[in-house]
């Protein structure tokens, strides 16, 4: 990653590439929370995609009840994932799902063409991928990039223990 330098504020560490990721109308990224959090930009390419972010308070809480234990790093990552919370846009809710987007400490967006999500990955997130854009027939592209700030630091290094 590159380098900057700064004030307070400042960026540390930035990925030198951008990470593309593609998916069909119904696609979906689990609930989560990333193991080196990062400030992520999300810029919209094509399509539509919810994106969902919990605060950082309440982030230990709703990991508890909907994300995967990325901690495993074996055969029951995998099985972690499939437990996870995902909210699909293409079909009724159940309740495990209704209650993460409905919850008072998550914000949802929908990320359009041209937009710019930025968000704190050490939060808990999760994504879906739209339905009906007109152009693209529902496929969705979205590019994320991430940097570290001086603010982040210490979530980092928590992480890191």
């Amino acid at each position: 990653g590159g380098e900057g330098g700064g004030g307070e504020g400042g960026v540390l560490w930035s990925e030198e590439e951008a990470r593309l990721f593609v998916g069909d109308a119904g696609s979906l990224t689990a609930a989560h929370v990333d193991i080196c959090p990062q400030l992520e930009f999300a810029h919209g390419l094509t399509g539509l995609k919810l994106l969902g972010v919990a605060t950082r308070e309440a982030t230990p809480r709703l990991a508890a009840l909907h994300a995967a234990d990325y901690t495993q790093l074996d055969a029951a990552e995998a099985q972690a994932e499939l437990l996870a919370t995902r909210v699909p846009v293409d079909r009724p809710l159940d309740d495990a799902q209704r209650a993460l987007l409905l919850d008072e400490a998550v914000t949802a967006v929908a990320l359009e063409p041209g937009d710019l999500g930025v968000f704190d990955s050490g939060c808990l997130h999760f994504a879906a991928n739209g339905l009906h854009w007109p152009v693209t027939g529902g496929m969705n592209a979205a590019l994320y990039h991430g940097m570290l700030t001086r603010p982040l630091l210490a979530q980092l290094r928590a992480a890191a223990r």
